[in-house]
């Protein structure tokens, strides 16, 4: 994009753009060329979000949900990256035509930037969560530590603290120097541009070496299959134990108690205690700390070193069982059925159980203690979803790909990478070293005649590429590499999701001992990549957000000097500051995270449809978006708002039941 646009002359004539301030009329730059050079210039706002988008999703909740449930849910994110792309293309095409952010153009749109502005403050909180920074502080202090990080005490600098507070500090740590790339450089943007390609190649790298290397063929087949297989939902085994992860279920009289984690060296570390259905605090009672003691002994009992049993429940009360070695899959050696009068018969080979229970351990065999089910089967007959945790697995969806408010970027960045319009509105300079960039107040259309029309098609052909050959591809690699990992490492691992990079770290160290130093290191710092630049570009996302917001909408940041924006951006970026630290200080990482996520689907569903909104209302008929992109994000909108009303509705069953 161009450099300084401050001594631009204001052009003469405008174009009425709806509840706000006319558009300045100009001519529609030619869009790239053909060949090689096309695909270089679109390492723009695809690889910025893309760099972006592999962090807490792909890093955090992807693996974690495929550690418990398999490659069966990975359609919940094909379907989220594919609506997303219909979102991305409908903001960024209003970005190619005038120049402004798509949320200046939902300000223009009835009825009117007071409305809007309350409505992007309320949507605004899935946005503000720090959780990039709180969850890269986990395989950070692995690191430091050596091992995954618990309630241990350490002394550091003479200062005595538990392995928890260490996580904490460094989450703090973290989130501060995450705001130094923002201050120094030319503009913004092209800061945040150079740390997320280099992210890319490092993350990516690394991951696609570990996959075509240490990742088995059925294991790479099961996560590629999950992301076609729609309508699957995992029904997992009630008791599941293998190597050293434990889920183990215990029917008492009126209670059922269920007891997950894994078996450490320095102790078992807990991922969930639940009582008839509802999940305990990590700090328990007096009268129920000697009951999890008993389970997690238990539970430890059973688990031998590469070796699997599994027990599950079916409706008629029959208990069915297997147990054997764990050698690339799992070989059974026995199998066993209980019936509910308590006779317990058993069989060495599959084919010898009775037909009636036979397919349902062949499946818990073959996808290692998960059935594969239909989603809709269920519904049609017990008139409700499975039980299973859904407030993970829509966090999982939220946050494949961009999610939130995040996709709303597409359009800023498009406008700072110069692209369409966006070459004749300017940027956001940086505070320190920033060129002498301006942005303007308003944003710049071009005339509609047939050279105007020509370069338009094949700006939208560009920002089509964009979309589809750069993020779409890296926003599913980002998802289906660390996924492969979590299922050949840390199969059937009850972990929360912050420390998902730390298990898989460990698990790799574990299964290739001559080399588990290297491992150990190479994942965490991996881990620690994806989810640290995270946290620059949210910071970047809250204050550009914003600062376009307000130079678009207040009178009296609209008698400011173009080059002065940088002092809006600043202003908002040091609110974000200290309300994080805030957060930080009082929430753990995994619910910060989560919180965000599930936030986020209600403001990604309700941006998509109002960007719909704004290019139907505000761009001219021979401008207007195709039936098959408006339909594609009306789908979206629906998809995102209607997962959010899985959660809130599950929540509220859960507490009839209980």
């Amino acid at each position: 994009m161009s450099g300084d646009t401050s001594s631009k002359p204001a052009p003469g004539p405008t174009v009425a753009g709806g509840l706000l301030a006319p558009w300045h009329v100009g001519q529609l730059p030619p869009p790239p060329a053909s060949g090689w050079r096309v695909w270089v210039g679109l390492l723009g706002p695809g690889v910025v979000l893309a760099g972006t988008s592999i962090g807490s999703g792909e890093w955090l909740f992807g693996p974690a949900v495929s550690a418990q449930y398999g490659g069966t849910v990975l359609w919940l994110a094909s379907i989220s990256i594919i609506l997303q792309v219909f979102c991305n293309l409908m903001m960024m095409r209003y970005t190619v035509y005038c120049g402004e952010p798509i949320i200046v153009g939902g300000l223009r749109t009835r009825p009117g930037p007071a409305f809007w502005i309350g409505a992007y403050l309320i949507l605004d909180i899935s946005s503000i969560w720090p959780y990039n920074a709180s969850n890269a502080a986990v395989p950070l202090a692995a690191a430091i530590l050596g091992h995954l990080p618990g309630e241990s005490s350490l002394q550091i600098a003479g200062h005595l603290m538990t392995e928890s507070q260490l996580v904490r500090g460094l989450g703090f740590a973290i989130f501060i120097l995450a705001f130094v790339p923002l201050i120094f450089g030319g503009t913004v943007y092209r800061m945040l541009e150079k740390i997320m390609s280099l992210k890319l190649v490092l993350v990516l790298g690394y991951l696609t070496f570990m996959a075509l290397f240490m990742v088995s063929p059925r294991v790479g087949w099961e996560v590629f299959s999950g992301f076609f297989r729609f309508g699957d939902y995992p029904q997992r085994a009630d008791t599941i134990l293998v190597d050293r992860h434990f889920a183990l279920t215990v029917h008492e009289q009126d209670n059922t108690y269920v007891i997950k984690g894994t078996k450490e060296p320095t102790g078992p570390i807990i991922g969930e205690f639940r009582i008839n259905g509802v999940a305990q605090p990590k700090v328990l009672s007096d009268d129920l700390k000697p009951k999890r003691d008993t389970l997690v002994v238990q539970a430890e009992g059973m688990l031998h070193s590469d070796e699997f049993y599994f027990e599950t429940r079916t409706e008629s009360g029959t208990v069915l069982s297997g147990h054997g070695t764990v050698n690339n899959g799992w070989q059974p050696t026995e199998f066993a059925i209980t019936a509910v009068s308590g006779e317990r018969r058993t069989y060495a080979r599959l084919e010898d159980v009775p037909l009636e229970f036979r397919r349902t351990l062949e499946e818990l065999i073959i996808h290692q203690g998960v059935e594969h089910k239909s989603l809709w089967g269920y519904f049609r007959q017990y008139g409700r979803l499975p039980e299973l945790d859904w407030f993970t697995l829509v966090a999982f969806a939220a946050i494949a790909g961009s999610g939130g408010l995040a996709n709303t970027l597409f359009s800023n960045y498009t406008r700072d990478k110069g692209w369409g319009m966006g070459a004749a509105v300017g940027a956001i300079p940086s505070a320190i070293g920033g060129l002498p960039i301006s942005l303007s107040h308003v944003g710049e259309v071009f005339p509609i005649d047939p050279p105007n029309l020509n370069r338009w098609k094949g700006w939208i052909r560009h920002i089509v590429r964009d979309q589809t050959a750069i993020w779409m591809m890296a926003s599913f690699i980002g998802m289906a590499l660390p996924c492969m990992l979590s299922l050949e490492f840390i199969r059937n691992a009850t972990v929360a999701g912050d420390r998902v990079a730390a298990m898989t770290a460990e698990g790799i160290a574990t299964r290739y001992p001559q080399y588990g130093g290297l491992f150990w290191t190479l994942t965490l710092l991996c881990g620690f990549l994806v989810l640290a630049p995270g946290q620059i570009s949210v910071g970047d996302q809250i204050a550009r957000r914003w600062t376009d917001i307000a130079w678009t909408a207040s009178s009296r940041l609209k008698r400011m000097g173009g080059t002065h924006v940088k002092y809006v951006y600043y202003s908002i970026l040091g609110v974000y500051a200290f309300w994080g630290l805030f957060v930080l200080w009082r929430l753990p990482a995994l619910d910060i995270a989560k919180i965000g996520a599930v936030l986020g689907n209600v403001a990604l569903g309700f941006s998509a449809l109002h960007a719909l909104y704004a290019n139907r209302a505000l761009l001219p008929k021979e401008l207007q978006p195709h039936w098959l992109l408006q339909i594609g994000v009306v789908l979206c909108g629906i998809f995102f708002i209607g997962i959010s009303v899985v959660v809130i509705v599950d929540v509220v069953n859960t507490l009839k039941l209980f």
